[in-house]
């Protein structure tokens, strides 16, 4: 170690596991992206889970874009993030702030930085 402050340094190498469990009412024509990649697209049937890990510093983005006719629904059960339980918990913060899509359109839910946003919303003070 050259100086105090490699000791700190984050490993670039470390990775958070995200888990997204879904549920479709019927066959739900959607397009399903996590950090801009391209999970899903096409109808989405019956139970679904989607495991990804992603670089533990990037900001998490995930969006559901829906085209859908009555009474196709997509319900996310779960949305957990190395262990720590997001959805159905924090919904407020995705846009519309539900866990039920029940609509056309898309349904977006960001965070910034993972750790940093979990340690200040369950008030376990600031880290950077």
């Amino acid at each position: 170690m050259k100086n105090f402050y490699e000791a700190t340094d984050i490993k670039s190498n470390l990775k958070l596991k995200l888990i997204l469990e879904l549920n479709a009412i019927g066959i739900c024509p959607c397009q399903i992206t996590i950090n801009n990649h391209l999970e899903i697209y096409g109808g989405l049937v019956g139970n679904t889970i989607i495991i990804k890990e992603l670089p533990l510093t990037d900001p998490i983005r995930i969006k559901i874009d829906i085209d859908r006719i009555h009474p196709q629904a997509i319900e996310i059960l779960r949305l957990a993030i190395d262990d720590h339980e997001i959805l159905p918990i924090y919904q407020h913060i995705a846009t519309p702030p539900t866990n039920y899509l029940d609509f056309t359109g898309s349904w977006m839910l960001e965070i910034p930085n993972f750790y940093a946003w979990h340690h200040k919303i369950t008030g376990q003070g600031w880290i950077a």
